[in-house]
C-alpha cells in the first residue's frame, strides 16, 4: 500500500553538497543550466568546503559563474558529512515539494528534472540510473571553462539514456554492483529482496514531506564515505513509500581515486547493520564488497531468511 502524503508544488529544488572540488562542480551545474522542459526549480549547493585557500578561491569562483547560468543558492555547510550537508540543503528547501539530491560530480542529461518531474508522484522515493565514468580526468580536461552549452554536447551520450551510445572508449560508462542490483530487482532477473535499496544520495528524490517525517539522513554517520543514503531509504520504505527507478533521469559519476574507500565503507556498513539488523542489511557486504555482485547478495539474504528462526 503506498503511503499518500500532501500534494506537492511542481518545482523541486535541487539540492547539490560540495566540499570544494570545484571542478567537477562546474560540469555538474553546467548540466543543470541546460534542461530542456523542466519544471520551475531552485539548485541549492550546500558549502561544505573547511580548507580554505586556493580550493575556497576556485569555488567561489565556480559559484559566481553560475549565478549567471541557474536559479542558484548557496548555503553554508555544518562540517560534519554528507548525510548533515543534504540534510542543510533540504531543510532551506522550505518552498519545495519534493528534493532531487544530486552529488557534485555526477553529470545529468537535458531531460533529466522533466524526468524526475514526470515520474514524481505521492508515497514514492525516485532514483535515476547511475553509471560510472573511468576516464572521467579526460573528460574534465575537455570541458575546463567551457560554457554550459559547449559542456552540454561534450557530455551527449553519456549521461542521457535517449541519445545514441558513444563508441569511443574513452566515454565508456559501467554499472556498479549496486546500480545492476536496483535495476536487476526492479526488472525481476534476481528475487528483490531489498525492495527499500535505491536511495542513492549521488541521484535520487523524494517528497520534502517524506524526508522530514522519516528524520533525514542520520548525521551520525559523520564524514565517513557510504551508507547513510541506503540507510535513509530503508526508514522510508518502513514509513510506507516505495522505490521507483527513473533511468530517464540518468546521471554519470565522474570516477575518482579514494584510497580509504572500503576502509571507511565498512565501518559505515557495520553502522548500519547495528541500526537495522535484519537479512538484507547484514548481506549487504555481498553486494557493496569489491566483489560485490547483485547474484551474490540475494542469495545471501534468501540463505539468511531461510535459517531464521
Amino acid at each position: 500500500m503506498h503511503l499518500r502524503t500532501r500534494s506537492a508544488p511542481a518545482g523541486p529544488a535541487v539540492v547539490v553538497p560540495t566540499r570544494g572540488d570545484h571542478e567537477r562542480l562546474r560540469v555538474t551545474l553546467a548540466c543543470l543550466a541546460v534542461q530542456s522542459a523542466a519544471p520551475g526549480h531552485e539548485v541549492i549547493v550546500v558549502d561544505d568546503n573547511d580548507a580554505g585557500g586556493a580550493a575556497a578561491e576556485g569555488l567561489a569562483g565556480v559559484l559566481g559563474q553560475a549565478r549567471d547560468w541557474l536559479p542558484l543558492r548557496v548555503v553554508p555547510g555544518p562540517g560534519r558529512g554528507r548525510a548533515a550537508a543534504r540534510n542543510a540543503g533540504a531543510a532551506a528547501a522550505d518552498g519545495a515539494g519534493w528534493l532531487v539530491f544530486l552529488d557534485a560530480d555526477v553529470i545529468v542529461g537535458p531531460h533529466f528534472l522533466a524526468a524526475y518531474a514526470e515520474a514524481a508522484e505521492p508515497g514514492c522515493f525516485l532514483h535515476g540510473r547511475m553509471r560510472e565514468l573511468p576516464t572521467a580526468a579526460r573528460l574534465l580536461a575537455e570541458v575546463a571553462d567551457a560554457p554550459p552549452a559547449v559542456v552540454r554536447e561534450l557530455v551527449a551520450g553519456l549521461a542521457d539514456p535517449g541519445a545514441p551510445p558513444d563508441r569511443n572508449p574513452r566515454r565508456r560508462t559501467v554499472a556498479n554492483a549496486l546500480e545492476r542490483a536496483v535495476e536487476a530487482m526492479e526488472a525481476g532477473v534476481v528475487p528483490d529482496v531489498a525492495p527499500w535499496l535505491g536511495l542513492v544520495g549521488a541521484n535520487s528524490a523524494v517528497e520534502r514531506e517524506l524526508w522530514r517525517r522519516a528524520g533525514g539522513f542520520d548525521e551520525e554517520f559523520g564524514r565517513l564515505w557510504g551508507c547513510e543514503d541506503l540507510e535513509l531509504g530503508l526508514r522510508l520504505y518502513d514509513l510506507g513509500a516505495r522505490r521507483r527507478l527513473v533511468p530517464e533521469a540518468g546521471g554519470v559519476h565522474l570516477s575518482h581515486a579514494r584510497p580509504d574507500r572500503w576502509d571507511q565503507h565498512d565501518r559505515n556498513l557495520a553502522r548500519f547493520s547495528d541500526l537495522h539488523p535484519r537479512p538484507s542489511v547484514r548481506a549487504l557486504a555481498a553486494l557493496l564488497g569489491p566483489e560485490g555482485s547483485p547474484e551474490r547478495y540475494a542469495a545471501a539474504v534468501l540463505a539468511a531468511t531461510a535459517d531464521a528462526p
